[in-house]
């Protein structure tokens, strides 16, 4: 099959806005190749892997970012609307040099390209991802996740898997069962499954992502205990868990607050991420608005994970209405 690669390059701090931008005008898969996150992962104390300083001062500032859209679409007309939402983006980011080309290329040059990229890393303590492609002997103590991203997103570098995991360890029970919302490559509903989920309901509105979760779920060995499915939170059986998980973006986060109740257990807890620092209140109005009792939340780099707790019914009602339960 022959896809449409579209080639922009930009800044750290507009590259998760531009990468959102080209999901939203119908891109199949976004590659990123961030040389700062590689920079800082490799430089960081628990870096599980080594490069010499030949390859480290090769690494340059800009981030590349490249789109992928089946061959059939109109080349020159995405070409447009991307360079008009990159002209609104640069109004509020430092957009870089923008677009930088078009090509034509075959599954395997964008499929592959990217890997030599991703190695090795600690997620979380003692609990380590790991490519399919990688060699990696774990130390005592250490879980290890394999993990083969496909066309989906979510390889675990980012900040906001990274906070969920991490929240993830301190509020699961052995024997939880957990809606992970947005799975992507199913790296958070393996992880649920790890720290003891009985059973995780794994959801995402892109088809590649369910069945990229579907088979890392097989490699990982815990298909048995993961169900994958197309669809959005209000398209769920409502069946009610201790733990739901959703690393998406705050506008949906905020969508969804009224269908949440409806998919977890009283005392269960929402686990949010993808939400920038700047929308952090935002949420946690909506959230308390609905009866949600903020928890905590963590901060790692420009964004924020919020853990809330759901109450039963009767106590939502007595803290909206302010009148005692009967």
């Amino acid at each position: 099959m022959k896809w449409i690669e579209i080639k922009i390059i930009t800044t750290e701090e507009a590259s998760d806005a531009v990468s959102e931008m080209l999901t939203s005008v119908g891109a199949s898969g976004v590659a990123i190749e961030d040389p700062n996150e590689i920079r800082r992962q490799l430089n960081s104390p628990d870096s599980l892997d080594y490069a010499d300083a030949d390859f480290m001062n090769s690494l340059v500032e800009d981030v590349t970012i490249k789109a992928y859209f089946l061959s059939d679409s109109s080349g020159e007309g995405i070409v447009d609307i991307i360079r008009e939402k990159l002209a609104f983006i640069s109004r509020f980011l430092d957009t870089g040099k923008g677009y930088f080309g078009m090509t034509e290329v075959d599954d395997e040059d964008w499929a592959t390209a990217w890997k030599k990229y991703y190695k090795p890393f600690s997620i979380s303590e003692n609990m380590v991802i790991k490519p399919s492609w990688e060699e990696y002997t774990p130390n005592a103590g250490e879980t290890v996740i394999v993990l083969d991203p496909g066309m989906a997103f979510g390889t675990g570098t980012h900040e906001t898997t990274r906070l969920c995991a991490q929240m993830l360890g301190k509020y699961i029970k052995s024997g939880d069962s957990v809606i992970d919302l947005g799975c992507g490559s199913g790296i958070l509903s393996i992880i649920s499954v790890k720290l003891g989920a009985e059973h995780v309901l794994a959801a995402d509105i892109d088809e590649t992502a369910v069945r990229v979760t579907r088979r890392n779920c097989e490699i990982n060995g815990v298909e048995d205990k993961v169900t994958a499915v197309c669809s959005v939170l209000d398209g769920l059986v409502k069946q009610k868990a201790e733990i739901i998980v959703a690393n998406i973006i705050a506008d949906v986060i905020v969508g969804i607050s009224s269908e949440v109740s409806n998919h977890i257990r009283p005392d269960g807890f929402l686990i949010t991420s993808g939400i920038i620092k700047e929308r952090k209140d935002e949420v946690i109005n909506v959230y308390s608005s609905q009866g949600f009792v903020l928890t905590e939340y963590m901060e790692l780099g420009e964004w924020v994970a919020i853990v809330f707790k759901c109450q039963d019914s009767l106590q939502t009602a007595d803290m909206l209405t302010g009148m005692p339960a009967s």
